[in-house]
């Protein structure tokens, strides 16, 4: 009989049944029944532990270890998020590890079975940006608490998700810059096969039918979120047969390209072409003209996603948990009025 089989038999993950039972982790008492029913039922015979030592007193039961698993943090965004939900952890007395996958997906895929296998982690908070993980996706089945955070990813009905309204964030960038009386609006998007993209694209779309605006296909660009992508994007815009006159970037990084690169092809900001980002990164509000933008509550979104998987450690019963934060416009420089 193997801990993984008391662990499927108890719901709970493995790590949580073997820390349990050396004593280093405290879970409620609901939890505590299944596993001690789990252990006499399957009859699975613990290791012995080692004697401490006659001097020593009995080592206090550990707090939980969580993994935060990241795709980089090149990106401001996924830096400030991995800060916030390393500080909101050490005040809740949580133990974080972080893993960078470097955005690929094999990467991805042996750091979430590296997790599952080990003892030493009792659950993970996921960001991932590839929309398939076989191996996450075991590690759930397998019984691990996980958080899948930011973009959705396949088969994971199984974790709890949380997220930010895209589409609705979205919608109200767009509709602000034609609101300013903008006419010809550009979509500077990230890749398409992301959750994220889909549906700031929508949003986009949406927002410019209801204010009776068309959109130009070629001005509606796919790229990753990254800086070179948003200072590539200029030969197209300002190649179109009747250029924009305002920017959605679908992220912030992105449009930090955008305001750092506009001078080389001979453009203000936001005189010739107002910008609008996502993700309110703080480096936004270091740029000439400040970065308007929809902020991203990243406060909310690590405090969640922490109770949620910290939750699923002490208690794997319940119904999977969806949350969803709305996006806040923040006005600052970036964008004015056409010809203003």
């Amino acid at each position: 009989m193997t801990l993984a089989r008391v662990a499927q038999h108890a719901h709970v993950s493995a790590s949580t049944v073997s820390r349990y039972l050396r004593g280093q982790l405290k879970v409620n008492p609901e939890t505590a029944g299944r596993i001690d029913a789990a252990v006499r039922d399957l009859g699975y015979e613990a290791p012995p532990a080692a004697a401490p030592e006659p001097a020593q007193a009995p080592a206090p039961a550990a707090s939980p270890v969580i993994a935060l698993i990241v795709p980089d943090l090149v990106n401001p965004f996924f830096a400030e998020l991995a800060e916030e939900i390393a500080a909101t952890a050490a005040a809740g007395g949580i133990s974080l590890v972080v893993g960078v996958t470097g955005r690929q997906s094999r990467r991805e895929a042996g750091l979430s079975e590296l997790v599952a296998r080990t003892d030493a982690v009792d659950g993970m908070i996921y960001v991932g940006i590839h929309r398939r993980n076989p191996r996450l996706v075991k590690a759930i089945s397998g019984g691990l608490p996980v958080v899948v955070l930011d973009e959705e990813i396949a088969d994971t009905s199984q974790a709890d998700a949380i997220s930010v309204d895209n589409y609705g964030g979205a919608y109200q960038a767009t509709a602000y810059l034609a609101q300013l009386g903008h006419r010809r609006i550009a979509h500077v998007a990230g890749p398409p096969e992301l959750s994220t993209s889909r549906d700031r694209l929508r949003g986009f779309r949406d927002a410019m039918a209801h204010a009776d605006l068309p959109v130009d296909e070629t001005l509606v660009l796919h790229g990753p979120y990254t800086e070179q992508f948003g200072a590539s994007t200029f030969p197209y815009l300002t190649g179109a047969a009747e250029p924009p006159t305002a920017v959605f970037a679908g992220s912030d990084i992105v449009a930090v390209g955008m305001l750092s690169a506009a001078e080389l092809h001979g453009l203000r900001i936001p005189e010739d072409l107002s910008v609008v980002g996502c993700d309110g990164i703080r480096v936004g509000e270091w740029l000439r003209p400040k970065l308007t933008t929809l902020q991203q509550p990243v406060a909310d979104l690590a405090r969640s996603a922490l109770d949620l998987v910290q939750a699923r450690v002490e208690n794997r019963s319940g119904e999977r948990v969806t949350r969803v934060f709305p996006l806040h416009l923040v006005i600052r420089g970036s964008a004015t009025a056409p010809g203003a």
